[in-house]
């Protein structure tokens, strides 16, 4: 009769408790203190004071917030990893805006639950953790719990190994909930332990890049781990600090030693390689002395320059060919000036094989006559231009800083017909079908 009684009684108790409400508890998390970074830009730029809470709870309870000062509180973020979910708070300090945020109270509530009340004590940029969680359910459901939370925990501190140990423990339990899928954790955590691996065996080769690919997947898995964080913003520092090193290096035009670093950093694919590139390529140029400038000498244009790069790369050179003649047409000294010439031409060089280049490009001729006027109102002479269109072909030589140039010109009249003074005598023939172009300069 009296176990009939107390069978009764527990069975009763169990039945009120299963439909009473339940309460809350909370702990806090020592390791969550820190600095809060995740500031309202408004408010700060206002010169408000703020700082923030990070609540974690387990993913079947959904919380609630309200306070005393706060209408409503920023709940600015919500997200759920490794099991739990995370509500990041943010608040205002003292008096902001003529409004009073002191003495604050927070209120979580969740259905099923009394309301959770606790005192939000908070310095400037502080930043705290806690956990909301349901004792009961860690009463009741102690064993999976315990082992899969315990898991969760050591994983945000990259204990790998110890959390796989805490959830093949949960595994073994009699009451691993349907919906959380430890096996696939215990996978990522083989994953992650060979990212790891791979990721510090590409460090120790110096294979930077490499290694940091390996991290980064570690840290999409989880974000919290230093190790993988430290050695991403290592490869970054490094980038950073090679790239500094070869600008110093080229600025002092030691350019060996700034090409081993921007080599460096195209070696490990770092986010400035496409100026390191660049930059090799200046430097290149430089070695090479692509800048030159010649004296050219030919028959009928014995006053000549010549001015371009010849580097690795394609480039480009400018030339300009004249006579004295056409100093004296200029100042209409026609007694003095006889055929005066005009050359100019441009185009592209290239590299056949250090030091040898070719080059070839367009060009213009302009050849001057002077005859006498027909007019009977006038007795000074009279001057005409012959055009021609003037390709030129030709190959160039270095000799350390020295330069030597020949060109090859063809040459079509745009007019056809004999010229004035001499009747017998074509403007092509005038003007002249070939010329040959010598130059000597230097290169730098």
């Amino acid at each position: 009769m009296k176990r009939l009684i107390l069978t009764y009684l527990s069975l009763s108790f169990l039945i009120t408790a299963a439909f009473a409400q339940k309460n809350l508890e909370i702990t806090e998390n020592k390791d969550g203190v820190g600095v809060f970074i995740d500031k309202d830009t408004v408010v700060n730029n206002s010169g408000g004071i703020q700082a923030g809470l990070t609540v974690t709870s387990s993913t079947t309870l959904s919380l609630s917030f309200s306070s005393n000062v706060d209408s409503p509180v920023n709940v600015y973020k919500t997200e759920e990893k490794g099991g739990l979910r995370y509500y990041y708070l943010r608040f205002i300090l003292g008096v902001y805006k003529g409004k009073d945020y002191r003495n604050r109270t927070l209120e979580v509530t969740a259905t099923g639950f009394y309301p959770l009340k606790f005192k939000v004590d908070l310095q400037a940029s502080e930043s705290k953790s806690y956990e909301i969680f349901d004792p009961i359910a860690r009463l009741t459901e102690g064993c999976f719990n315990q082992f899969y939370n315990e898991g969760v925990d050591l994983f945000r501190k990259a204990l790998y190994q110890e959390a796989q140990v805490k959830y093949r423990l949960a595994l073994e339990c009699n009451n691993v909930p349907p919906d959380i899928n430890v096996n696939e954790k215990i996978a990522i955590i083989d994953s992650i332990l060979l990212f790891r691996k791979k990721g510090d065996s590409c460090y120790i080769m110096t294979k930077y890049k490499d290694a940091l690919d390996y991290y980064q997947k570690i840290i999409a898995y989880n974000g919290d781990d230093q190790y993988a964080v430290n050695r991403s913003t290592e490869y970054t520092d490094l980038c950073k600090i090679n790239f500094s090193k070869a600008e110093d290096f080229f600025n002092k035009k030691q350019y060996d030693e700034a090409k081993k670093s921007y080599e460096f950093v195209i070696d490990q694919s770092c986010p400035n390689s496409v100026a390191a590139r660049e930059r090799l390529n200046e430097i290149k140029d430089k070695k090479q002395r692509a800048q030159v400038i010649l004296y050219e000498y030919a028959h009928d244009t014995p006053i000549g320059i010549s001015v371009g790069k010849y580097k690795s790369r394609g480039a480009a050179y400018f030339s300009l060919r004249m006579n004295s003649a056409l100093f004296e047409t200029i100042r209409n000294n026609y007694g003095n000036s006889v055929k005066p010439e005009l050359n100019l031409s441009i185009g592209a060089t290239i590299k056949v094989y250090n030091p040898i280049w070719i080059f070839f490009g367009p060009g213009y001729t302009g050849v001057g006559e002077w005859f006498k006027s027909t007019s009977p109102d006038s007795t000074d002479p009279v001057f005409t231009v012959y055009s021609a269109i003037s390709p030129e072909i030709g190959v160039l030589g270095k000799i350390g800083p020295a330069v030597l140039r020949y060109t090859f010109q063809y040459r079509y009249a745009l007019e056809m017909g004999n010229t004035v003074n001499n009747d017998k005598q074509s403007i092509q023939d005038y003007i002249g079908k070939i010329r040959h172009v010598i130059g000597i300069g230097f290169c730098f």
